[in-house]
């Protein structure tokens, strides 16, 4: 079965997951999702969850990391953004969680245009109202090669429609730079994206958080492997954490 978006929706009783998708170059690629909870270090409690999709080879079970997204094409990776706001128009909330934001990472690329932006409404099965009480766009794919312009029209179109706009840092020597200019609620680092062993995570939080002080009100540390890293984070001034979801097979 395919959805209207050009996204298959196959059912597990076909033997794939929920999603598949046909790339440009005729590779099938899967999307898995995972729920996870954004924790405030300040309150202790649950203060968002968060979707997080991976992407993967069929062929291969090889993962495509974020930061290799960029060697995919447009529509593949609008694919991709309009599967995640799909699998969360699908969530069933409690009924303690139906008003708990919900942050949705997109690319940058996708919602830079109007129909991108309004795919966004697939996420509360087309509830405006909902959309801007509950949904949180988190950018991705935001890099040095973003236009300031562009990039601040997109957020301030974004910031209109939905609950709020964070942007995910690329962890580097000027990580902040892109977004030094841009007022965002919140900034994130994904630990799933880093490599090397926990003393590099740890050295890494603790550079972008002395990197991103005072340019977001959040700044968020998420894909964390336990919580043995809640503690670097506070000593970086991360204000929340998530560690990494078991993906919704």
């Amino acid at each position: 079965m395919t959805s209207e978006t050009g996204v298959a929706a196959l059912g597990p009783s076909e033997g794939l997951p929920p999603w598949t998708i046909a790339t440009t170059e005729r590779r099938i690629l899967a999307v898995d999702f995972a729920i996870e909870e954004l924790v405030s270090l300040r309150h202790g409690a649950t203060a968002a969850l968060r979707v997080r999709p991976v992407v993967r080879h069929v062929k291969t079970g090889a993962i495509v990391p974020t930061w290799a997204y960029g060697r995919l094409s447009d529509e593949d990776i609008e694919s991709v953004d309009r599967a995640t706001t799909e699998f969360a128009g699908r969530l069933q909330p409690a009924e303690d969680e139906a008003q708990t934001p919900l942050i949705l990472p997109q690319s940058f690329r996708t919602v830079a245009g109007r129909r991108g932006r309004t795919a966004l409404t697939q996420a509360t099965r087309g509830s405006a109202q909902a959309l801007k009480s509950r949904i949180i766009v988190e950018l991705t794919e935001v890099d040095r090669g973003t236009p300031a312009g562009r990039l601040n029209e997109v957020v301030s179109l974004l910031g209109a429609v939905c609950k709020g706009v964070f942007a995910r840092l690329q962890p580097g020597r000027e990580a902040v730079a892109p977004v030094r200019d841009t007022r965002l609620q919140g900034l994130a680092l994904d630990a799933g994206d880093l490599s090397g062993g926990d003393a590099d995570i740890a050295a890494t939080m603790l550079d972008i958080g002395e990197q991103a002080r005072g340019l977001a009100p959040l700044l968020i540390a998420q894909g964390l492997s336990s919580d043995g890293f809640f503690a670097v984070a506070e000593v970086a001034g991360f204000t929340h954490v998530a560690l990494r979801g078991e993906l919704a097979l």
